[in-house]
């Protein structure tokens, strides 16, 4: 039996998903959701690839069951998602996201024809793909608001990586479009291959991106600070302007800021307000989240140390609280229009 360029691709997709899972059942005792999400998926990998190399050597075709494996990409890929973002899920309320992938399964049992009758259903799994992917993407967004809300530096745990993986994935999609619609045009093999090279990727991606980083923390509880609208929430104005003194007094003296990692809730339970009308107050006085609000104090520390000294760019950035140099550049050009190096020159001058 000859071997094609896409079947070794197909053996190496199918082996490392295997040695993926080995690595992660063994990583740990005790295992957080996304970690099963991940082993799910790459079982799913397993079994999909196993199956299409089974299909092509010994199979006759006559059964579609490629989109029984493509309804389920797109749920898996969102609960992966949510596993990230959230620090509790109640698993119970997203199993209906994997219905149309047993509907299909059960139409597929009692149907002869099933090749012919449900070919057209391409279309409809790649937009149920697209639209989870979308769903995952906008949950990524929203974390990562929720972050600047209740984060002063969040550079570890922003989900970019998976931004990433999302993108790869719209890219892939896209390439299996072109191998659909252009098969006549374009060499179909070779747009095959480059789908599973994409898929190597992706599972490469997972491991060295994601597996790497979310150790590092286990998700927000979405209802902790609420992103209502200022106008919504009110706080008496007597103790309104209590918080307002209680918190620039404490900022002036303690500098909280100065903390690498502060976050809402350390700095509410150093003032004894809760987490939800700390960030009102932030939101409604000064016009920013918290991530802004306390970084707004370290760059003005940062120029008072690039006017007044001469320590290393670097050693400012850390002791004025920033731990991330590509952070610490962003916020700074973002509030200045130049780069601290160039800050520091235009003073000179």
């Amino acid at each position: 039996m000859n071997f094609s360029l896409n079947d070794i691709l197909s053996v190496l997709v199918i082996y490392q998903s295997f040695v993926f899972i080995l690595f992660l059942c063994f990583k740990k005792h005790t295992k957080p959701l996304f970690i099963k999400v991940l082993i799910s998926f790459c079982t799913l990998i397993i079994i999909h690839f196993s199956y299409m190399l089974f299909e092509k050597h010994y199979g006759y075709n006559e059964v579609l069951v490629g989109p029984f494996f493509g309804f389920i990409y797109g749920p898996l890929y969102y609960l992966y998602t949510l596993s990230l973002v959230k620090e509790k899920i109640n698993l119970k309320k997203y199993i209906y996201h994997f219905l149309p992938s047993l509907l299909f399964l059960v139409i597929l049992i009692f149907s002869s024809k099933t090749l012919g009758v449900f070919a057209f259903l391409g279309m409809i799994v790649t937009g149920h793909f697209i639209v989870y992917l979308m769903l995952s993407l906008n949950r990524v967004y929203n974390y990562r608001k929720l972050l600047k809300n209740t984060m002063s530096s969040f550079h570890n745990i922003s989900l970019s990586w998976l931004e990433v993986i999302i993108y790869i994935q719209f890219f892939t999609i896209l390439v299996m479009l072109i191998e659909s619609y252009f098969q006549e045009l374009i060499a179909t093999d070779y747009i095959i291959s480059v789908i599973f090279f994409l898929a190597l990727i992706l599972i490469n991606c997972f491991y060295y991106l994601g597996l790497k980083q979310v150790t590092l923390f286990k998700g927000l509880e979405e209802d902790s600070v609420s992103d209502e609208i200022v106008n919504e929430y009110k706080i008496p104005d007597e103790l309104f302007n209590s918080y307002i003194e209680k918190l620039n007094s404490y900022l002036e003296n303690e500098k909280p800021y100065l903390e690498f990692n502060i976050s809402l809730n350390d700095l509410a339970n150093s003032l004894s307000i809760s987490p939800r009308n700390l960030s009102h107050v932030i939101n409604k006085k000064f016009k920013m989240n918290f991530f802004d609000y306390i970084n707004s104090f370290r760059l003005e520390l940062v120029k008072e140390e690039l006017k007044n000294t001469q320590k290393p760019i670097k050693e400012i950035m850390y002791d004025c609280g920033f731990s991330n140099k590509a952070t610490f550049n962003a916020i700074f050009k973002k509030a200045t229009g130049c780069t601290p190096s160039q800050f520091r020159q235009e003073i000179k001058s």
